[in-house]
């Protein structure tokens, strides 16, 4: 998320907790000042929470990085309360980036079984969306696979993918995941007239979460991308995976994610969203900026753990063709937290219908999705089904 956006959603969190209404209903450009006590108490009371619930972290470490955090977050917020439109350091950014983290703003939530624990104390505030989502959210979780390699960690993996027809074997990715896989593999992998044929070594896994050892693993057995290469927003950022069963596993895959040609969601009319995928560790780690090592701080803080389901929560406050350079009007973007193994994830309304293809993000800037409602002809003939709108 970029500077503006990011100092709007902690002063939005003040005056909305202050006003009791929802979150997403205050305006992020007309929220005013911060508020440095009522930060610093959410900050604390949320990663207390956390820490009694001893949720994969070490106590030791945990502190001192909270400690950091609240010191640094107090000295911009204090600015922040004089003047809401002073100029932020890069060691600003990333404090009011961890905070909206570590107070719930805008999480990165753990799926485990299936579905998204509310007493998970970072969930707090999302606790009624992901309640409201209720089967048709974890039929879309269940419908979310990490595509790897035969060996998979944390950070070797491909990128995330989501199913579209069922019958056919069919999921939606990224190009870039596929170029990925074709990189990896180049001995498992041929052209064929419409895409590649890929013969073994790549895989997509619809458990692969946090402790668990489950897998719901299927093989890759054809690619099929865009056809529309291009810098930057000129490419279509999609293609499509053939699966089929492994020897000896499941049989069937879950039921597919509906493709949703509405145009509400990329232009921003739903108060909020939600990204699943499989984040994975950072590829340019911010490191130590002003003598403070975030890269620390947020490891400590929030976990080591990478390449395993979660949901983020947020919104599509950049609408589909207001981005710089997308001339073709088919990106949108959205604060939800995520990291480059996101990559192929959908954008859901809290339920099973995606409206979005997410793509791609830069640390403290937009992250970036196709809007199915402007590719949807583009990924029809890739064979994908498209709802009624």
């Amino acid at each position: 998320m970029n500077g503006e956006r990011l100092r709007g959603l902690v002063a939005a969190r003040t005056q909305a907790d202050r006003q009791g209404i929802d979150l997403e209903s205050v305006p992020t450009g007309e929220a005013g000042p911060p508020v440095t006590e009522d930060v610093l108490g959410r900050v604390a009371a949320a990663t207390d929470a956390r820490l009694a619930k001893n949720a994969g972290v070490d106590p030791r470490e945990f502190r001192a990085a909270r400690e950091v955090l609240l010191r640094t977050a107090e000295r911009v917020t204090r600015r922040l309360d004089d003047d809401p439109q002073a100029p932020l350091t890069p060691d600003d950014l990333v404090a009011l980036e961890t905070v909206v983290h570590a107070d719930g703003t805008r999480p990165s939530l753990l799926i485990r079984d299936g579905e998204v624990r509310t007493d998970d104390p970072l969930a707090e505030l999302w606790a009624g969306d992901i309640e409201g989502g209720g089967e048709p959210l974890r039929r879309a979780i269940a419908a979310i696979g990490r595509v790897e390699p035969a060996v998979t960690t944390g950070n070797g993996f491909f990128g995330t993918c989501w199913i579209v027809d069922q019958a056919a074997g069919l999921a939606l990715t990224n190009l870039h995941v596929l170029h990925a896989i074709c990189k990896r593999l180049p001995h498992a992998v041929a052209r064929t007239d419409s895409g590649f044929r890929v013969f073994d070594g790549a895989f997509a896994d619809f458990r692969a979460e946090s402790d668990s050892i489950e897998t719901h693993r299927f093989k890759v057995v054809e690619a099929i991308p865009s056809g529309v290469e291009g810098p930057e927003f000129a490419r279509l950022d999609a293609a499509v995976l053939r699966l089929e069963p492994l020897p000896g596993g499941p049989t069937e895959l879950p039921a597919a994610i509906t493709v949703s040609p509405s145009p509400d969601g990329p232009l921003g009319r739903f108060d909020s969203c939600c990204v699943v995928g499989y984040p994975g560790p950072p590829k340019r780690p911010t490191g130590t900026i002003d003598e403070i090592d975030w890269d620390w701080v947020n490891r400590s803080l929030f976990g080591r753990l990478y390449g395993v389901k979660r949901l983020a929560p947020g919104i599509a406050h950049r609408p589909l063709g207001s981005l710089a350079g997308d001339t073709r009007a088919w990106v949108f973007g959205h604060d939800a937290t995520t990291l480059n193994g996101n990559s192929g994830s959908p954008i859901l309304a809290w339920d099973d219908a995606a409206f979005g293809l997410h793509f791609g993000g830069i640390t403290l800037d937009t992250n970036c999705a196709h809007g199915i409602s402007a590719i949807a002809t583009e990924l029809a003939a890739l064979g994908v089904p498209i709802s009624e709108a």
